[in-house]
């Protein structure tokens, strides 16, 4: 049965630097139009026909990324692009000079809109790379879309003709115009990169959160041992915790796109998730892939509404350097885990599991004692990996020791204020204050601990964040009622583990910190 998408307009439920400047007549431009062809998916070939209004102008400028928001690495999407031609309304060839690899210049002959052809390779099956395989096509924004270069906002329209063996599709965007289920609209080319496509015979599981509509979207080799509908029974009640937590979510749709291959790795995007999951062995229940999912869907508000204020507006053609990333992707990890356990999916044991692993993975990393936090997040175009593996002696990891910090920072505010405030009020607060259009400074962050905790935490950020001092886990320790497992193994020696002799108001933080929401 063919995929038909509910059709809905984002306005109002985008970030406000998504939604772009409010130029004057911006709403009357009209859209680019692409149309997305799979001649012989074997080939591993999509073809791309874009029209693209001109204005009339005697020459445009038109670009393709050179990065991908949410994966820091620069990456060379235009050598994968091919036979790119440029015509006219009569189907005139029209010059086309390259002034730099990823730019064209198109003489439009006064045309008010001309027609793009290219050719993309799509043999990369990673979260930013484009796939196209026999049964299935999985297609990101930044390497497909050519775009005028612009500041100011235009609709993108993306048409998908189907081969005959593939059924559906599957993306975050609304429906186009045409209400061919197909055919897809973006409010602005900010959406339309961030908003990824899969393509083929899709199993479509569906659940309703806080008026959001979920879409848990299977595809690829996907194993016996996996169960999409308890997948997405689990799925509900992380959604359900994380509505509770932040008081309601911020789309009406959000999809799981989620790609049973090799390789591994998501990507967070603003209303989705593109996920790779084990085509042999996952259950769709397994703790270590509900934490990995957990982790991208609390994206959508930490990072993509709540954000650096770098990462965004975006400049496709530059690499942003922000010193952020502790708390957008190692404090995601935080709570991507607290929420697994207070939805009641997980247990507190799983919890301090997790949270031992990431201290584990810090405290046996040498680079601990070279690079700073801050550092580790400025610097990682440079040191490549988009914060995964590196250099162990020379970096630490904003993921592991992140999402350490979370928890360090979250025992600091509590017990400053006496219980008062949480981490989770740093993190609504936030919201609230920097979300959207305003994004956070370091200072910012810096000033909203300091205000929650009711005291200067001036130093204590500067130690945590801005010096390659060891962390000091004696707060956390005790606030929680937590001690370090007694060992000689380092692998072992920094497993957290409850006191035998954790009074009740210990062991009443520890499991209002980890513990299941009621009703859930």
């Amino acid at each position: 049965m063919r995929s038909h998408w509910s059709r809905f307009v984002l306005a109002g439920l985008l970030p406000a630097f998504l939604l772009g400047p409010p130029a004057a007549g911006a709403q009357r431009l009209d859209p680019i139009i692409y149309t997305l062809k799979f001649p012989a998916p074997d080939t591993h070939v999509a073809d791309v026909v874009a029209t693209i209004p001109t204005g009339k102008a005697a020459t445009v400028e038109l670009m393709i990324p050179v990065w991908s928001p949410g994966y820091y690495v620069q990456e060379d999407y235009v050598r994968r692009l091919h036979q790119f031609v440029a015509r006219g309304p009569t189907g005139d060839s029209l010059r086309v000079e390259q002034p730099q690899p990823n730019r064209w210049r198109v003489t439009t002959r006064g045309a008010a809109t001309i027609t793009l052809t290219y050719e993309l390779e799509c043999s990369r099956p990673t979260v930013t790379g484009n796939s196209v395989v026999a049964d299935y096509a999985v297609i990101n924004g930044a390497p497909t879309f050519v775009t005028l270069v612009e500041s100011t906002r235009r609709m993108h329209e993306v048409h998908i003709e189907l081969p005959a063996q593939w059924h559906q599709t599957a993306t975050s965007l609304a429906g186009a115009s045409d209400r061919k289920p197909n055919d897809y609209v973006a409010t602005s080319y900010d959406e339309l990169v961030d908003s990824p496509i899969i393509i083929g015979n899709i199993r479509m599981h569906r659940f309703v959160v806080a008026g959001s509509t979920h879409y848990l979207a299977d595809i690829g080799d996907i194993p016996a041992t996996y169960n999409g509908d308890t997948a997405a029974a689990k799925l509900e009640k992380i959604a359900r915790a994380n509505a509770r937590f932040w008081g309601g979510l911020p789309f009406r749709k959000y999809v799981f796109l989620n790609v049973f291959r090799q390789g591994g790795g998501g990507l967070e995007h603003l209303n989705s998730t593109l996920l790779t999951s084990n085509p042999r062995t996952e259950t769709g229940t397994s703790l270590r892939w509900l934490d990995y999912v957990a982790h991208e869907y609390f994206h959508a508000e930490n990072v993509k509404r709540f954000r650096p204020v770098e990462l965004g507006p975006f400049d496709y053609e530059h690499a942003p350097r922000t010193a952020g990333l502790w708390l957008a992707e190692g404090v995601t990890s935080y709570y991507g885990d607290l929420l697994v356990s207070r939805s009641g999916v997980s247990s507190i044991q799983d919890f301090l599991s997790t949270l031992s692993a990431a201290i584990t993975a810090v405290q046996n990393r040498p680079g601990r004692l070279v690079q700073t936090l801050e550092q580790a997040s400025l610097g990682i175009f440079a040191t490549g990996g988009s914060g995964v593996g590196g250099n162990a002696g020379q970096t630490v990891s904003y993921y592991d020791k992140g999402q350490v910090v979370g928890w360090v920072l979250d025992a600091r505010i509590q017990h400053a204020s006496n219980g008062r405030k949480t981490m989770d009020d740093f993190m609504r607060l936030g919201m609230k204050r920097y979300g959207g259009a305003h994004g956070y400074t370091p200072d910012n962050l810096v000033a909203l601990a300091s205000e929650l905790a009711g005291t200067d935490l001036t130093e204590f950020m500067r130690k945590t964040l801005r010096s390659t001092e060891e962390l000091d886990y004696t707060e956390a320790l005790d606030w929680f009622g937590l001690r370090f497992a007694a060992s000689t193994d380092p692998t072992k020696a920094w497993n957290l583990e409850v006191r035998p002799d954790a009074t009740p108001a210990q062991q009443v933080r520890f499991k209002t910190l980890a513990g299941k929401y009621p009703g859930m």
